[in-house]
């Protein structure tokens, strides 16, 4: 990235940020404080939201086979009003509705009658009172005594009603009951024209889908809007408000352009390269086919700082073998390949790279799949034949305590490796002297462990391994203990050294016993996928076809299960070695802001 600072005339500032908004390379810098607070950006942002809520709308009324035909002369703005106006009448409605199911509810034991014939009965002088109560706490003497008559009996609960000479004053032991003014059928009768009345706003709602682009235009505007007022108001003013001040941010890929635009706008403005104390950097990931379809797996912690290394490319490859050890199998790896590729061309652009990554990550299970033995829960292992070479190959298969031992030395490679990174990456940034402690340390465990290793093998003679011990332990211990951070008091040092030897010792033990999570993932989808085939066989019975079609129903339920669980597992858990053991050993260090430049409105697509 370069950073730039442009002084622009006032009176020709509008016209530059039209000319910096079209080429779309500089990502404004913040003011210091922060933006500032402002009714007309946040209107814009509350008008964002109504449209992006708008637009929700339409697309769950759009019919997907048969949409209809897009309107051009629509106005999104007055669309959106519509929208608003439909759902708040709408809303009106299920409100009315939900009271109407009540009242019916309320209704429903007394049936259908006349509010006319009571009336006539009260002119009469007789009165009418609507009762309820548990069925043990009526009174068979009611119905001498106020001629009580039971209208429903439901649940236990008994709905009568009393005929009394109006004026007559009594109390019952059960609850007195206020009806509405309408009977059961005329609530009815409500009830199907507020449906009605629903349903008309429901249609409103698919006209309206032909005016979805138009909806869309009118808030990729005010979108617009938004971005250019928050540029304004990251604009510094000076020379009494006649010099217009804005800093940015171009990758230097674009340099080129933003140069050639300036130069040919005439204005004035000054580039550098930014300084490390520079925490706005945005940071634009560049990697090649391979890592960038990992970058999303990255996003999901947060994006490096811009003055230190980016991860990705050298955490995907053990990303992608992890997923493969813990999803081993050959049938599920061919299915997870198989949706990948198939896919590929059918989503749209944004989701291609997920699609590439599902493509990587089933060919990975695939292998791992061979080498563990895991055919669709068939253990290649087992299978007795008389083929010699069948036989020969099984003593290559990873039986359950090879991938245990497997798991912890993937984990070991992995946090050497992360060591090395830490080292290099930081030999670029801070310095060769900051990574001394490091190397003391790669030193003793790398070069140790070769020392260790050759005597073993019978590559190095005693006395020479003894000596070259003595040698790497020497090296190593001043690295550590004297060498770490040069230029400092010695017993500073050598105080820090022995701390860093203890979180050395207990972080690097935890992080190894963390990888065998590797190991339990596997053999617990292998075992599932045994389980799954054992009972489709056992459960099947012996009936022609029905025994077949049984068979089938089980394997495809039950592996289905089993593909989901281990794909989340699988999903997960690399996940979680990324970010926490490998991350810590390699040096990651985050808080990177995303590049985004002033550009025009472009759909924005969130994977997660």
């Amino acid at each position: 990235m370069k950073k730039y600072a442009f002084l622009v005339y006032h009176k020709e500032y509008a016209g530059f940020l039209e000319k910096l908004r079209e080429i779309g390379v500089v990502h404004v810098a913040e003011r210091q404080g922060g933006t500032i607070d402002d009714d007309e950006l946040r209107g814009n942002l509350q008008l964002l939201q109504r449209f992006k809520a708008a637009t929700e709308i339409l697309e769950r009324h759009t019919d997907g086979e048969n949409p209809l035909a897009q309107n051009p002369e629509m106005d999104g703005f007055q669309l959106l009003t519509e929208i608003e106006t439909c759902v708040q009448e709408k809303e009106q409605l299920q409100t009315r509705r939900q009271s109407v199911d009540k009242d019916m509810d309320r209704m429903a034991p007394w049936g259908n009658f006349s509010w006319e014939r009571i009336r006539q009965l009260e002119k009469a002088g007789l009165e009418l009172r609507f009762f309820a109560c548990n069925s043990s706490r009526f009174n068979p003497e009611w119905e001498s005594q106020y001629n009580a008559i039971e209208v429903d009996c439901f649940n236990s609960t008994i709905y009568f009603v009393t005929v009394t000479p109006k004026g007559t004053d009594f109390e019952l032991d059960a609850d007195l009951l206020r009806l509405g003014a309408k009977t059961e059928a005329e609530l009815q009768e409500e009830a199907k024209e507020i449906d009605a009345e629903i349903l008309a706003i429901e249609d409103r709602l698919k006209q309206a889908t032909s005016g979805y682009d138009a909806l869309k235009k009118a808030r990729a505007e005010v979108s617009e809007r938004v971005d250019l007022r928050r540029v304004q108001l990251n604009t510094n003013v000076g020379a009494e408000d006649t010099v217009m001040i804005l800093e940015g941010y171009c990758p230097e890929e674009n340099e080129a352009a933003l140069n050639k635009m300036l130069k040919k706008s005439g204005v004035y403005y000054m580039a550098e390269v930014p300084r490390k104390s520079d925490d706005a950097v945005p940071v634009k990931l560049k990697n090649n086919k391979f890592s960038s379809v990992f970058e999303f797996i990255g996003g999901l912690y947060e994006l490096p700082n811009y003055h230190k290394s980016d991860m990705t490319p050298y955490f995907a490859p053990f990303y992608m073998l992890f997923f493969g050890f813990c999803f081993a199998d050959v049938v599920y790896g061919v299915i997870l390949a198989a949706v990948g590729i198939y896919f590929r061309k059918k989503v749209r652009e944004e989701l291609e790279p997920v699609m590439r990554l599902l493509t990587y990550l089933g060919i990975t299970a695939f292998f791992m799949g061979i080498l563990t033995g895991n055919v669709g829960g068939i253990a290649l292992e087992k299978i007795e034949t008389n083929w010699p070479w069948y036989e020969h190959l099984k003593h290559y298969i990873l039986t359950a305590d090879r991938l245990f031992y497997a798991s912890l030395i993937l984990g070991a490679v992995q946090i050497i490796f992360g060591q090395f990174v830490r080292a290099i990456t930081r030999w670029k940034t801070d310095g060769f002297a900051s990574t001394i402690s490091t190397w003391g340390w790669l030193l003793l465990v790398v070069g140790g462990g070769s020392v260790f290793g050759l005597q073993k093998g019978g590559l190095l003679a005693p006395e020479i391994a003894k000596t070259a011990s003595y040698v790497i332990f020497a090296v190593a211990g001043i690295c550590i203990f004297l060498l770490n951070h040069p230029g400092h008091n010695i017993l500073a040092n050598i105080g820090e050294g022995i701390w860093d030897t203890y979180e050395k010792a207990t972080g690097w033990l935890s992080d190894l016993l963390s990888y065998i999570r590797l190991f339990a993932i596997c053999i617990a989808g292998a075992v599932l996928a045994i389980v799954f085939n054992s009972l489709a066989t056992s459960l099947s019975g012996d009936t022609p076809v029905v025994s077949q079609i049984v068979m089938i129903l089980i394997l495809a339920f039950g592996h289905f299960i089993n593909i989901f669980m281990a794909i989340l597992a699988s999903f997960v858990h690399p996940l979680r070695l990324t970010f926490v053991e490998f991350y810590k050993n390699a040096g990651f260090v985050g808080g990177g802001k995303s590049y985004k430049p002033f550009a025009r409105y472009k759909e924005e697509f969130k994977i997660l």
